[in-house]
Parts: C-alpha cells; sequence; structure tokens
C-alpha cells in the first residue's frame, strides 16, 4: 500500500498546503489521487521531492498490507 503520509507532515513542517502546489507541481488529478493513496508516477514524486528539496523519504512511503 502507498502512504503519502509522509508528504502530509512535510509539508505541514513547511507551512505549505497541497493545493499552493497545484498547476506549478502537480495537477489537481495528481492531487486527487495522492488524497486517496493511489499510485502516482515516480516523475510526479521526483518534481515533487525537488520542489520541496526533500528526499523520497519524505514524500511516500511503502506498507506492507
Amino acid at each position: 500500500m502507498i502512504s503519502y503520509e509522509p508528504l502530509h507532515r512535510t509539508l505541514h513542517e513547511k507551512g505549505i498546503t497541497m493545493s499552493s502546489m497545484r498547476d506549478t507541481v502537480i495537477n489537481s488529478r495528481t492531487q486527487a489521487r495522492i488524497g486517496r493513496n493511489e499510485s502516482v508516477t515516480l516523475t510526479t514524486i521526483a518534481d515533487i521531492c525537488r520542489h520541496l528539496d526533500v528526499p523520497i523519504e519524505k514524500v511516500v512511503r511503502i506498507e506492507r498490507i
């Protein structure tokens, strides 16, 4: 299972909202997928990491079912 809980925590720590990244880093469709813990492309994850200047571990976590 994919968890974006690290992303939500990182955004909170940095004082950034998910919607502030919309249309610059991600689109509304991707934002909705992240909100439902659905997969997005690794390119999207990399874009988020670069934008936030954090390693991938601060954005996504893979959890065993």
